[in-house]
């Protein structure tokens, strides 16, 4: 019903913000990284999904449209409903996710609060096909779901300014990439593997 919204934000708080627009405070549940990410008295496009079901109508929330078509792709699995899809993406972004999900790492997932082993199973058992489908090589699932500010966005800026295309960056930090590495250790390992 929402594709987004633009306004104010006139409040913060864990999980919350409010954003004012044409003279109406929407309360919008976002990831705790969007929460720091914005500044009351600022103006914000918020992506938006309004979750209707009989006992509650919430509306949620992020700052990058990769973080809500990843939203949209999990709730779509069963058992996966909008607070916990919202509790995924504010454990991992949607580009490090997305990695994870091709790659078939469920302990990576599952070490997402609220995410057991079953949970993470289906996660990547539904999603895996999709996403490779869509995207087709791990370069074009980062350059598909990076987000700014994510490890693998930082990896494939630092590789760009040492002279590498983008295309070629992306794939390097593809190829290379696991959740638990540093930025450094990104780039130190797709230098290696580029050679």
């Amino acid at each position: 019903m929402f594709d987004y919204i633009i306004g104010t934000v006139q409040d913060k708080r864990d999980g919350i913000v409010v954003v004012e627009a044409y003279g109406v405070g929407y309360e919008i549940a976002v990831p705790s990284s969007c929460v720091t990410e914005l500044e009351i008295g600022k103006t914000a496009k918020i992506f938006t999904y309004l979750a209707v079901r009989e006992d509650d109508v919430s509306l949620y929330g992020w700052t990058d449209r990769s973080q809500k078509t990843m939203f949209l792709r999990l709730i779509t699995i069963s058992g996966v409903g909008p607070k916990l899809a919202q509790s995924i993406l504010a454990g991992m972004n949607a580009g490090d996710l997305a990695l994870c999900i091709s790659r078939g790492d469920t302990q990576a997932i599952t070490r997402i609060k609220g995410v057991g082993k079953k949970t993470g199973e289906r996660i990547v058992l539904e999603l895996r096909d999709r996403i490779s489908k869509e995207y087709g090589t791990d370069g074009g699932i980062v350059a598909s779901f990076i987000t700014s500010g994510s490890k693998a966005d930082e990896a494939v800026l630092a590789l760009m300014g040492l002279g590498f295309g983008r295309s070629e960056a992306e794939g390097n930090v593809a190829a290379v990439y696991d959740e638990g590495m540093t930025t450094e250790d990104i780039v130190f390992r797709a230098l290696r593997g580029s050679r």
